[in-house]
């Protein structure tokens, strides 16, 4: 069985809602996937902090998901990475991750053929920050040999061209629109695109 690694940064209930969504797409097709947590920029081991004389601490927004490390990236051969847009970018925690953990995989092609698609979420209404979020990452993505699969409209045509509810999904992939502060819940057409695009992937991949 594949095995597939969920990535994530989220702050807020947000992006690991929607991560959960996904998870529960794969499921659904008859896959499983385990969910990842990016670290903190700050972030240290417990044992770090221990040693420190400091209290240990979870990353994030005290999510219970294991953290992110290169070997999660090596031992896993799928991944959908979660990103809060920041700026139409990834954010900092997201890129610090990126740049200062993998250029020797990127040096030995550790990750190169492996797949990925991505979801992101954006403050507000309009899929121009959060669509170059994607295009964005992908540039990571591309140096390192990853495959991309986007979300594409076949399996989500009714919910991307519904004019009448809001929803931050796009042909990229499946998004969420939080709101300038984060409360924004995600939407069901949101949460249903999300379950729609785990299930895809996984129907995609589940056969190479």
């Amino acid at each position: 069985m594949p095995k597939i690694a969920i990535l994530i940064y989220s702050v807020d209930n947000t992006i690991a809602k929607l991560a959960e969504n996904e998870k529960k797409g794969i499921e659904i097709a008859g896959g499983e996937a385990e969910i990842f947590q990016v670290p903190d920029i700050n972030y240290k081991s417990d044992l770090e902090q221990e040693e420190e004389g400091g209290k240990a601490r979870k990353t994030n927004a005290d999510f219970p998901y294991k953290i992110v490390t290169r070997e999660t990236l090596v031992e896993h051969d799928y991944y959908l990475l979660g990103i809060p847009t920041k700026f139409g970018n990834f954010p900092a925690e997201w890129k610090n991750f990126w740049d200062s953990n993998t250029g020797g995989l990127w040096a030995k092609g550790s990750l190169h053929g492996k797949i990925a698609g991505l979801f992101v979420s954006g403050a507000i209404s309009g899929k121009g920050d959060t669509e170059m979020c994607i295009m964005n990452a992908m540039s990571t993505l591309v140096h390192h040999g990853i495959i991309y699969i986007p979300l594409g409209y076949k399996n989500a045509y009714k919910e991307l061209t519904n004019i009448d509810d809001v929803n931050g999904s796009c042909a990229w992939g499946a998004g969420c629109v939080s709101g300038v502060d984060g409360d924004r819940p995600p939407s069901v057409s949101e949460l249903k695109v999300h379950q729609l695009q785990g299930k895809t992937f996984y129907e995609r991949i589940k056969d190479l």
